[in-house]
């Protein structure tokens, strides 16, 4: 597979460290408000990622931080803690933020088809206190690693220590910038201001590791002992911790957001470098960012959010939304608008409509297309060129293969795009009044959220009304009784 590594500025092959197995870190949520549709953009796109390694016969070993302490509410060191930040604000305690939006990530990830780290299906009501067996990591719970690492790096020269913090020292890092390719000294005007917050700080670039609970963090709420006192970690320490604890001390992808360019990963390679004396990622691979208007990243301090049940409410389905994100390469900034989702919309329904007119010329059970198999396996390996992949979707549907050959072929390519693609034809496919089918969505949503007390009320309320929802191992056929 080929994809865009930013360290290289270019798009190269993804050489494993081991043979078909992909180690991958993803930077995940901060877990203080709920997830917008720019953070889900992010992780589709990753989960795209994910499914074509597995598609294409990778063993994929994956993890996903969940922040909830230690990043502060202006993305550098001094600042509110986001989480405690919240909880303020609410009166409850910062572990009530954390779990209440937990299980808003994990419902929207279900709802989205988004594969859970692991690789398993989340249960959309799965209890938070599994969420490590799923891959997710939580930052309060790796503490200790985060500490033991800083010991490291303080070993090995590359911190100072201040009345307020232990800071790592950039100027020991001769490729600190290698992400933005800036010198030093540019690096300064954007963070002179802490400089006079901590009087002992020696350059504006250098970055907490660990803030003591002094001054201004006094009454921190989250603190831990450490060998520099009572405090909490620094937000950069956490990622470097939790992947090279999970991954080793080699791995071969980080995802992230293009945000996290100028600070985060610069900050997480510098520890890795210092803590275990090689750069530790093979390959850093960032998405684009989802814009509004005039060209504005979608986020909670522009005020231009709109999360997943906006979407809900706005009319469309979920899987609208996830079409528009799976047809734009991850590489590609997206200028979110509601003619964009309709556009979206519209295509995803006419790929269906011609899916159903295939379903009718069918003939019992169909083979897999090698060939077109192989194509659409190329254009996975084009660093993730699902639009050339669609393409070759509708150029398939207007070949002479078989009908029933093309559908199983197509639903095996939907096992990347995960846009449910034979449960949407088998439903809309029927000659089933509007209002059945409603009744049937909605059993289904219930389904997957396992409860089955209301699957079972609308199976009945479906049977009153003379038809019967056939549960098959590729999803559901509805029949007239």
């Amino acid at each position: 597979m080929k994809l865009y590594s930013t360290l290289d500025r270019s798009v190269v092959e993804i050489k494993p460290l081991v043979k078909d197995r992909i180690s991958i870190y993803s930077c995940g949520p901060t877990v203080y408000y709920r997830m917008h549709i720019g953070n889900i953009r992010a992780y589709v796109s990753f989960d795209v990622l994910h499914r074509a390694f597995l598609y294409l016969g990778h063993n994929v070993k994956r993890v996903m931080n969940l922040t909830d302490v230690g990043h502060m509410t202006n993305d550098t060191d001094f600042g509110e803690d986001k989480i405690e930040e919240s909880a303020s604000s609410e009166g409850v305690e910062p572990i009530e933020i954390a779990d209440r939006y937990i299980r808003t990530v994990l419902e929207d990830f279900s709802k989205m088809n988004i594969l859970s780290p692991s690789g398993k299906n989340i249960d959309s009501k799965l209890d938070i206190s599994r969420v490590k067996e799923y891959g997710f990591l939580r930052a309060t719970e790796y503490v200790d690693k985060m500490i033991e690492m800083i010991q490291e790096i303080e070993k090995n020269g590359y911190t100072y220590e201040t009345e307020q913090a232990v800071y790592f020292d950039v100027s020991k890092m001769s490729d600190y910038t290698i992400f933005t390719g800036q010198a030093l000294d540019e690096k300064e005007e954007g963070v002179r201001d802490e400089v006079n917050v901590d009087l002992g700080k020696r350059h504006p670039a250098d970055f907490v590791l660990w803030m003591k609970r002094v001054d201004r963090y006094e009454n921190h709420s989250m603190y831990w002992n450490s060998p520099w006192g009572d405090g909490f970690p620094g937000w950069h320490i956490e990622c470097s911790a939790m992947s090279i604890d999970a991954l080793g001390n080699e791995f071969d992808i980080h995802t992230g957001g293009i945000d996290h360019i100028p600070i985060h990963h610069p900050n997480e390679r510098a520890q890795n470098i210092g803590a275990m004396k090689n750069p530790v990622v093979s390959y850093w691979i960032h998405n684009e960012w989802l814009v509004v208007g005039d060209n504005i990243k979608m986020s909670k301090s522009e005020g231009s959010l709109v999360v997943l049940d906006d979407i809900l409410n706005m009319g469309f389905d979920v899987l609208d939304l996830r079409y528009l994100f799976v047809s734009v390469n991850y590489h590609i900034k997206i200028n979110f608008s509601k003619e964009a989702l309709e556009g979206a919309r519209n295509s995803r329904m006419a790929l269906v409509s011609k899916l159903r007119k295939l379903r009718k010329e069918t003939n019992g059970s169909g083979n897999i297309l090698l060939d077109y198999k192989q194509w659409f396996e190329e254009c996975l390996n084009d660093s993730l060129n699902i639009s050339k992949g669609f393409a070759l979707i509708n150029e398939m549907i207007k070949s002479n293969e078989k009908p029933e050959d093309v559908l199983t072929t197509i639903y095996d390519f939907d096992k990347v795009l995960s846009l449910d693609l034979e449960a949407s034809v088998e439903m809309q496919g029927l000659d089933v009044p509007e209002d059945i089918l409603k009744l049937v969505e909605k059993r289904e949503e219930a389904r997957k959220s396992k409860d089955f007390e209301l699957a079972d009320l609308l199976r009945d309320k479906i049977g009153d009304r003379g038809y019967v929802v056939v549960d098959t191992s590729t999803g559901f056929n509805i029949e007239k009784i």
